[in-house]
């Protein structure tokens, strides 16, 4: 098991605390946690954070007061341009539905904060945006889109018709 350094370590914390923004972390937030932490913090190490650690990580569940504390533990730039991406990512991917908007008004709040705290130009803060947009996972498909648009149209057929 890998050991992440305080930075990294701050990191996750961040995206973390974006993520439990709303009182949930979703299974889409966990897939994608778990794939950023592999490929932004480790580089896909073998010897990459287990599940446990990350459990133990969002287990944490931090207030996003804490935000403060945790931007102020990243020391450069680059540090902190990931932190926007990661915590962008991760409101992006945290809808609980979609009949939701495409980030909750909670993780929005998380997020601005995270964006006021980070004190990057609005010029940079749009292209990490644009550019965490395009690296976020991608629909499989028009049979998910269907599915995701008709969620809550009905129940499994019982016969009666719409759900109500």
């Amino acid at each position: 098991m890998a050991e992440l350094t305080p930075t990294q370590a701050a990191l996750l914390r961040i995206v973390c605390t974006v993520a439990w923004a709303d009182g949930e972390c979703s299974t889409a937030e966990r897939e994608l946690l778990a794939e950023q932490v592999a490929t932004q913090l480790q580089g896909d190490s073998p010897n990459g954070l287990g599940d446990a650690q990350l459990e133990a990580f969002l287990a944490e569940r931090l207030p996003v007061a804490g935000l403060d504390d945790l931007v102020t533990q990243l020391p450069g730039s680059d540090d902190r341009q990931l932190a926007l991406k990661l915590g962008y990512m991760m409101v992006r991917v945290g809808r609980r539905s979609p009949a939701e908007s495409s980030i909750n008004a909670q993780e929005r709040v998380a997020y601005r904060h995270l964006v006021e705290l980070l004190g990057l130009a609005d010029a940079r803060i749009q292209e990490i945006e644009w550019a965490a947009e395009a690296d976020l996972p991608k629909k499989e498909g028009l049979a998910q889109l269907l599915a995701e648009l008709t969620a809550g149209w009905r129940t499994p057929d019982d016969g009666r018709g719409p759900a109500a």
